[in-house]
């Protein structure tokens, strides 16, 4: 847990030395104040991860929402954080599994680059830096016998790459769709010093929301 929060805390000053840079190279251009968004979608396991679990267990779609809130430093270069609830399905025909789920919580630090445009419609890359809070179902020996329930194993460190597109449809806010790509670095995190998770949870995201710009001069 210590070396996750030291990451995290790293990410979070490189994030910041980069955003010093930018600005004192953009000082004379106005630009946004600050960005708070919204957002729901879909995730959808990739790669290792949509095994995981076996037969009884396995790693179903699910659904996330979250929201954002971050600091402009140039009128394209925004950082800030975030916090993202994931809820995956269970893709299993045992009876006893069928009103449990996998969830995931995920706070993050992100940086985005807004691609200057003269339009309406501004695409836009993005990356994040985290934690994820993995509570999966797991069959578990109880003192009251053996039982499917949520295992609160280890926290992992997850980052994500991905690509979006903002659509203005008032001076300050408007919607914007992105996807994702997220992996986390979980195959080796445990639950009460049993067995490991086993793999890394790569995810698919696929997003849309809404964005509102705080001091906005555009």
């Amino acid at each position: 847990m210590k070396k996750t929060l030291a990451l995290t805390l790293l990410m979070l000053l490189v994030l910041f030395n980069l955003s010093a840079v930018a600005q004192d190279d953009d000082d004379e251009i106005e630009k946004d104040n600050a960005e708070f968004t919204f957002f729901g979608g879909i995730a959808s396991p990739a790669g290792d991860f949509s095994d995981w679990g076996g037969d009884s267990l396995k790693v179903a779609s699910g659904v996330d929402m979250g929201l954002e809130g971050g600091y402009f430093f140039t009128p394209s270069f925004v950082t800030g954080a975030g916090f993202t609830y994931t809820s995956f399905g269970i893709d299993s025909d045992n009876e006893l599994t069928t009103d449990l789920s996998h969830r995931l919580y995920s706070p993050y630090a992100y940086a985005k680059y807004y691609l200057p445009t003269d339009g309406n419609f501004v695409p836009y890359v993005k990356g994040t830096f985290g934690v994820d809070y993995i509570k999966f179902t797991t069959w578990i020996n109880n003192t009251d016998g053996p039982r499917y329930r949520q295992a609160a194993y280890d926290p992992a460190i997850s980052y994500s790459i991905g690509l979006g597109a903002f659509y203005y449809t008032a001076d300050y806010s408007g919607f914007f769709i992105e996807g994702n790509y997220r992996m986390t670095a979980s195959e080796d995190v445990q639950y009460r010093d049993e067995a490991p998770f086993g793999v890394k949870a790569a995810i698919m995201e696929f997003h849309a929301g809404f964005r509102v710009l705080i001091g906005s001069d555009e």
